[in-house]
This record gives C-alpha cells, structure tokens and sequence, in this order.
C-alpha cells in the first residue's frame, strides 16, 4: 500500500519527458555512432555533431523550453559561434605577438560582447550564447566549413529534439493520467 502512494507522488509530466529523452537520446546517439562508422570524409563527416545535440538541447530546456525556448536557444547559440569565431580571430591576431594576451584579449572581447548582447530582447539568453561558443570550441574552434557546419547543425537538431521531446513527454505524460 505505501510503495502505491509513492508511485502516485510521481510527477508525471517529469515522467514522460523522462521516457521522451531516453529514447530519443539513445537513439540519437546511435545514428552518430553509425554515421560515424561510414567512414565519409571532411567536409560531411560532422564530427562531434553528438556532443553539440546535446548541447543544444540543452539549451533548450535551460532556456524554459516551448516555442519561445526553441527561439531564443537558436539565436543564442548562433550568436555563440559567431563570438567564438570572432575570438579565434582576435586570438590568431595578436597571439602571433603573444599567445597569452591572445587568449586575454579574445576571451575577453567575446565573453563581455555576449553579455552585452544580452540587451537585445531576443539575445538575451546569456547562457545560450555562452553553450553555442563553447560548442564551437569543443567541435575543434577551427573556421573551417566542417566545424562551422556541424557546429551550426547539431545545436539546431539538438534544439529540435528539446522541443520534440517536450511534446512527446506531454502526451506520455497525459496518457499516465497527468
């Protein structure tokens, strides 16, 4: 009878997002795993592209989800990679003078401008910024069409898929009686 109350207390809109993610996750996963396997060259081998859904969809449930998640998570995060870049740039600059006033200059330029993007209504998802430059940076921070690319691609179907799953975890989450 005790166990029963327990089961009960669930929240179960948490429940079906829960199942919603887990099978979607794993399976995006395993497409990576086997488009990794295809042995397809650069520029479509979208290395990394696992690693950057995930952080986008990440954005999208830190950014409180819904259409206007989905919306805000995508500018962010376009605009991160556009301040990564923009810190590569100013890095490669003066880092052939020194490297670490580089990498002061650069970071500081790029992590102050995503900030103050920030007074722009749409931008003003900090967070989102600060995942999509990271997300270039961890797919290699080179400006190559290859990491631009799959840096640009996996955040979008990482967003897709928060915004999936929060639709899907709904009705799962109706059907258990929420």
């Amino acid at each position: 009878m005790e166990e029963t109350k327990k089961v009960s207390r669930l929240n179960k809109g948490l429940i079906g997002v829960s199942i919603s993610v887990g099978i979607l996750a794993g399976s995006w996963i395993l497409l990576e795993v086997i488009y990794g396997g295809l042995g397809i060259e650069e520029p479509l081998n979208f290395k990394g592209i696992g690693t950057a859904g995930f952080l986008g969809w990440a954005t999208f449930y830190a950014a409180g989800g819904k259409k206007a998640g989905f919306v805000s998570g995508l500018a962010t995060n376009l605009t991160g990679i556009g301040w990564g870049i923009i810190i590569v740039l100013i890095w490669t600059l003066i880092g052939g003078y020194s490297n670490y006033l580089g990498a002061l200059v650069g970071v500081g330029i790029g992590a102050a401008g995503m900030c103050l993007q920030a007074h722009t209504r749409a931008l003003a998802f900090i967070p989102g910024a600060f995942i999509g430059c990271s997300t270039f940076f961890a797919l290699g921070a080179t400006i190559t069409p290859t990491v631009i690319l799959t840096t640009v691609l996996g955040l979008i179907i990482g967003l897709s898929l928060g915004w999936i799953s929060e639709a899907w975890g709904g009705k799962i989450a109706t059907q258990l009686g929420a």
